[in-house]
């Protein structure tokens, strides 16, 4: 995980909209949500360092935001790179 850019003109604003990336104190989250099939949605965080899903789930971004966020919560510009070889993969990419 790379952090491009910390946007520090964010801090104390509603940063906490599904699909933004937060750094807090060094721990980076992506705020997601989950719709259910009973149609009701709830808001959670997953650490991008760990890729644990938080284990609390809310009813809204501002109850997700009351519960976790703080004033030092800055919002994020972050590139994540998935690189694994899969079985079958070619030893040598010069065969691709």
């Amino acid at each position: 995980m790379e952090i491009e850019y910390r946007n520090e003109d964010y801090k104390n604003k509603n940063i906490y909209k599904v699909g933004n990336v937060i750094e807090d104190d060094g721990a980076i989250y992506l705020v997601c949500q989950k719709t259910f099939s009973n149609k009701c949605t709830k808001y959670f965080l997953i650490s991008l360092k760990t890729a644990i899903v938080s284990s609390e789930m809310y009813e809204s971004l501002k109850e997700l935001k009351l519960a976790v966020g703080n004033k030092n919560d800055t919002l994020v510009k972050a590139k994540l790179i998935v690189d694994y070889k899969l079985d079958g993969d070619a030893e040598d990419e010069n065969l691709h």
